[in-house]
């Protein structure tokens, strides 16, 4: 009998330990004028996450300068949620409804926008 209630104790002490899972989000960012892209796994926790922070080293950054004309949830859950500003305003909204947003505003053309200032938010 003890060896089961010792068991148990180190169980319950194990999955208390473990912590909350942090689910993640994958977007990926491209320059359709270079044909670069980029992506990067971003915590879906409601935090503010810098583009350039994780775009910098990928395809679309170049010297600390993150360009890019379009954005694509490519690994999500029906209930993301995921916001791109740039000093304040929306760039973008993508969900599991809309996961494709043209960054320059304008469907007609593929003008790469400077993200380095940007932050993206995402929820599930």
């Amino acid at each position: 009998m003890k060896s089961i209630s010792a068991i148990l104790v180190s169980l319950l002490a194990t999955s208390v330990a473990a912590g909350p899972v942090v689910t993640t989000v994958t977007i990926a960012l491209a320059n359709d004028q270079t044909g670069a892209q980029g992506s990067a796994a971003i915590p879906a926790d409601g935090s503010e996450q810098s583009i350039q922070n994780l775009y910098g080293n990928t395809g679309v950054g170049t010297s600390g300068v993150v360009k890019a004309s379009s954005a694509q949830l490519t690994n999500f859950q029906q209930t993301t949620n995921c916001v791109i500003k740039k000093y304040g305003s929306v760039l973008a909204t993508l969900t599991a409804q809309r996961t494709y947003a043209d960054l320059d505003g304008n469907p007609n053309a593929a003008q790469p926008v400077d993200l380095s200032g940007a932050v993206v938010r995402c929820t599930v």
